[in-house]
């Protein structure tokens, strides 16, 4: 299959990207993401999803709505950030595996095994494999199990896209408008957020990033359920069954008691925003970056803890030097990273998935400047091929490129599949170019750059950039071979063919 010449053109100039591709390429996933909101509004209003999941139809038709009504900069945050295709990834996954469970429910005989074998496929690809066959083995309880962990996703889902129409609301319209929905203050570590909150999206609006904070979080994974509506610029949010916390915008008019909907509503002074607490959300000094509390592992698995201290400066240092070095990459940090969530625990990389673009992990314990800096742009660089993916198809589609552990990576010392193999050679080039490109800012501004490396930066980076450029030659070696055995695509070979002249230049300018 021919490639268009402009994906070609696009795939061939993300070998290290420059600006214009940057902006090229959000506008394109902009494009696949208002795709996915449609199909995503077509399945969830069809049967069985539309009885078992009413609000569905009216929260999706109002995310259109909302998309109509923001100008186009705000339209892109909204279709190309982490909260809307988050939300779009798991209303795809969770609604197959519900019609997965549901077929395998209702077949019996061979034909029962048969959709339970591929209703165990579909859940071995989530990371809840352990807790939905706890024995080890399939019984017939299984499709029930999933059909019941698939709806509750569902729904939470449904609840987050709630809280993102709001705090789109409050950000990017002043709170014009109306809006009536249920949100969940509910724990959520792959999305940074801690137990008794509901984040308002991971943007900033005039008053930073928003999140509604419970007084008495409520414990387990179930979370406390709030009901919010929205009407000229007041915000009212209450607890089911309790007191209406009332939250009017800045520099507004309203007193209490005032009227909504023609109802007087009066609320002490004793009790506004004891209950409920509209708070800001940190950020990293200087960006827009939302950062998350801190990840700790329990036995079964990972919790959201405590703002970490002193990380804001520590990371906002580690953004100088990738400025100093490399604005194009600062830059593309600004624009495919949304949120930091660090991760203090040894022996754990940092790490970035494709179900939540924008969204980055990183292990921050004893991490140098240097290192800071490095990993936000490696899980940038993740972020951007993920992007590329939603735009182009880069490997052939078969068992041999899925996750068939059949290719060595020459980072792990392990057997990785073919996706991973090019993620890996792809993030390490950009390793690779900021450290060559540190290297050089260090000699024409050591007394800018050399504090930031501190003892032994410079020793590190050439010794490190040595190895980088080896490691990844022997990756390439193996992607010309996946080529040769039609693995990779027309499009994904163009970009390996970036790949090496990337390679090839960083090896010659080293000398």
């Amino acid at each position: 299959m021919a490639v268009l010449p402009r994906t070609e053109r696009l795939l061939g100039q993300l070998a290290p990207p420059p600006r214009d591709a940057f902006a090229r390429l959000t506008r394109r996933v902009a494009g696949v993401t208002l795709r996915r909101l449609l199909r995503a509004r077509r399945r969830l209003a069809a049967p069985p999803f539309s009885a078992l999941l009413p609000r569905s139809a009216c929260l999706l038709s109002a995310a259109q709505g909302l998309l109509r009504e923001v100008d186009l900069a705000d339209r892109l945050r909204l279709l190309h950030g982490p909260d809307l295709r988050g939300f779009l990834s798991e209303t795809e996954v969770w609604s197959e595996v519900f019609m997965a469970a549901e077929a395998a429910r209702r077949a019996a005989g061979r034909l029962s095994w048969r959709h339970t074998v591929r209703l165990f496929d579909r859940i071995s690809r989530t990371e809840h494999l352990v807790e939905l066959v706890p024995a080890g083995r399939l019984d017939s309880g299984f499709p029930a199990r999933a059909a019941r962990l698939a709806l509750g996703r569902l729904r939470g889902a449904l609840d987050d896209l709630s809280a993102l129409l709001l705090g789109a609301r409050l950000a990017f319209l002043g709170g014009r408008g109306t809006f009536e929905g249920r949100l969940v203050a509910r724990e959520s570590a792959e999305q940074g957020r801690p137990a008794g909150r509901a984040d308002l999206g991971t943007f900033c609006g005039p008053a930073g990033p928003l999140a509604l904070a419970c007084g008495r979080p409520t414990a387990g994974a179930e979370g406390e359920p709030l009901r919010a509506r929205l009407m000229d610029g007041v915000l009212g949010v209450r607890r089911i069954g309790g007191a209406e916390t009332f939250f009017p915008r800045p520099a507004s008019p309203v007193r209490f008691p005032w009227v909504m909907n023609g109802a007087a509503s009066s609320i002490s002074a004793a009790d506004r925003g004891q209950d409920l607490r509209l708070v800001r959300r940190r950020s990293i000094p200087g960006t827009p970056i939302l950062l998350a509390p801190g990840l700790r592992s329990s036995p079964r698995r990972l919790l959201v803890g405590h703002d970490l201290p002193g990380l804001e400066s520590r990371l906002a240092s580690a953004f100088r030097l990738v400025h100093l070095a490399w604005p194009e990459a600062h830059e593309e940090i600004l624009r495919r990273t949304a949120m930091v969530v660090p991760v203090s625990e040894a022996g754990l990389v940092s790490y970035s998935l494709a179900a939540r673009p924008g969204v980055s992990f990183i292990n921050v314990l004893g991490k140098r400047t240097v290192q800071l800096a490095d990993d936000l742009l490696h899980e940038t660089a993740h972020h951007l091929l993920h992007d590329v993916q939603e735009t182009a198809d880069l490997l052939a589609r078969g068992p041999e490129t899925g996750e068939v552990q059949a290719f060595d990576s020459p980072w792990r010392g392990t057997r990785r599949p073919l996706h991973g193999l090019l993620h890996g050679t792809y993030t390490f080039l950009f390793r690779a170019e900021l450290f060559a490109r540190l290297l050089r800012a260090r000699a024409r501004h050591p007394g800018v750059v050399g504090p930031l490396l501190g003892p032994g930066g410079v020793a590190f980076l050439r010794r490190e950039l040595r190895r980088e450029l080896v490691m990844i030659g022997r990756a390439l070696k193996d992607l010309d071979r996946a080529s040769r055995s039609r693995l990779i695509t027309p499009a994904g070979r163009v970009l390996v063919r970036s790949l090496h002249a990337w390679h090839s230049r960083l090896a010659r300018s080293r000398g």
